[in-house]
């Protein structure tokens, strides 16, 4: 297959019309616009010898940024993403241990950023002259290494192949189309990427959008005043929230005495759990324009739908992430231990990467799920102790490591906790340096805790920081989940 032929072949029909927006600033790019800086990346990326090879992003969401996922992609290259409020040393870590050839960071990130990065924004691209060429590619070969945890010499990501990507944008692509996101999806439709592009929303809406070759606009990050002008300005109608987005979103709107979500038809969230009561609320406010879906990066962007429909009377399935979409198997491996029908859940479709599938093609995720008479699918945890925050996966290994580095640590165990704010958040039971009893009890350091909370932010991603740390005398005194 040639790198990146649909998304160039879409960018090059747009033509004229613009399809990226800034939403707070001037810069708009039409299609032939940005297929032209996308290819003088390209060649520059090309000319440093990165064709081809993995190649580490770090930038807060914008239209370069787009333009630096896209490039790497047109010179059969592998994208390496670093969330963009991962402290420096995280972002090293994952760098380093993914053997990235090299780095494209924005001009915020590039003081630090690796020796010898590239760097590519709005107000500086990086181009070469001359013609790109066309690369072919495998379509089994590494489109994108999603980072999971660099962590004990180890490093766990999700190799999405480049046929699995182009899964990932017909499905998505049907799904808009078919009324599955929310009936009337018509011409006027445009996107509004507030989720950092690397997660689930480049999956769900930014590139998707982009290969149907719909308009989009591009905020650097959430924040619900943003939102609510933006959208408005710009007649955005749809985007992808984690449930705290949401929340935050219906708390400004009521605020401002605004009538509903404006000119959002549809605002898919995803990722965590979010509270009954929250959820009603929410679409008090907002109107019937949620859309849940559950997805999995080693299986697939989205594999569940809860539709605007189902949220209309949520005392029926108002606890589950929907029915599976028409285009992937779903079954429920018994898995020992748990309740007769409870069991991991398995998935086959084109979008599951081969790493993780077992020789029939079916992908177990690992998550303790079951289905109801009706069909709908119900999550019960994790079987393999991975957190689940906010709808971002922390490893509680990472964040032990990470705490065991402190010298106020001795030891530490890390798990998640029931929360009715982030689904699960991250805890740490923390034995500290020199602990006895008193170390614990009331002449313990009150002010410990936070300090090592304020260590951890110089070492790991702000969703990785455990949201609590309590200090025991010995690891075998913390209390059974």
């Amino acid at each position: 297959m040639i790198a990146g032929e649909a998304s160039r072949g879409a960018l090059a029909a747009a033509a004229d019309r613009v399809l990226l927006i800034d939403g707070q600033g001037p810069r708009k790019a039409t299609g032939e616009e940005a297929e032209a800086e996308t290819a003088r990346l390209a060649l520059a990326l090309q000319r440093a010898g990165l064709a081809g090879r993995r190649v580490g992003l770090w930038a807060w969401n914008s239209i370069a940024a787009i333009e630096a996922h896209l490039a790497v992609e047109w010179t059969g290259g592998t994208r390496v993403p670093v969330d963009p409020g991962a402290p420096p040393a995280e972002a090293a870590a994952i760098f380093a241990a993914a053997d990235v050839a090299g780095v494209v960071a924005d001009a915020s990130h590039a003081p630090d950023a690796p020796p010898g990065a590239l760097v590519h924004d709005d107000q500086a691209p990086l181009s070469a002259p001359g013609t790109l060429a066309e690369h072919e590619v495998d379509p089994a070969a590494m489109h994108l290494l999603y980072p999971r945890m660099a962590a004990a010499g180890q490093f766990l990501a999700v190799p999405v192949s480049y046929a699995n990507w182009a899964a990932c944008m017909a499905v998505n692509a049907e799904l808009y189309r078919g009324g599955h996101y929310g009936a009337g999806f018509g011409a006027d439709e445009r996107f509004l990427t507030v989720q950092q592009m690397l997660h689930g929303t480049g999956m769900l809406g930014t590139f998707p959008f982009l290969h149907m070759g719909l308009p989009q606009v591009i905020l650097p990050r959430f924040d619900a005043a943003a939102v609510i002008e933006a959208a408005r300005r710009h007649q955005a109608t749809a985007t992808f929230f984690v449930p705290g987005m949401v929340t935050r979103l219906a708390d400004a709107v009521a605020a401002a005495g605004l009538p509903g979500a404006g000119p959002l038809r549809r605002i898919l969230y995803g990722g965590a759990p979010i509270a009954a009561t929250d959820l009603s609320r929410a679409l008090g406010i907002l109107g019937p324009v949620l859309v849940q879906v559950y997805g999995r990066f080693e299986g697939g962007w989205p594999l569940a739908v809860l539709g605007i429909d189902d949220h209309k009377d949520l005392t029926r399935h108002g606890g589950s992430c929907g029915r599976p979409i028409p285009q992937t198997e779903l079954r429920i491996r018994p898995a020992p231990g748990h309740e007769v029908g409870w069991g991991e859940l398995c998935v086959r479709n084109g979008m599951v990467v081969a790493d993780w599938a077992d020789p029939d093609g079916w992908c177990g995720l690992g998550d303790l799920a079951r289905l109801d008479e009706d069909g709908y699918l119900y999550l019960g945890g994790r079987l393999d102790g991975m957190i689940n925050t906010g709808s971002y996966h922390v490893y509680p290994r990472e964040v032990e490591e990470a705490l065991a580095a402190l010298p106020q640590v001795r030891a530490a165990l890390v798990r998640g906790e029931a929360d009715p704010a982030w689904g699960q958040a991250v805890t740490a039971y923390v034995v500290p340096a020199g602990a006895g009893d008193a170390a614990v009890g009331a002449d313990a350091d009150p002010e410990l805790p936070e300090a090592i909370r304020a260590e951890l932010r110089d070492r790991l991603a702000a969703y990785k920081v455990p949201k609590r740390v309590i200090l025991v005398p010995r690891l075998e005194d913390v209390p059974p989940v």
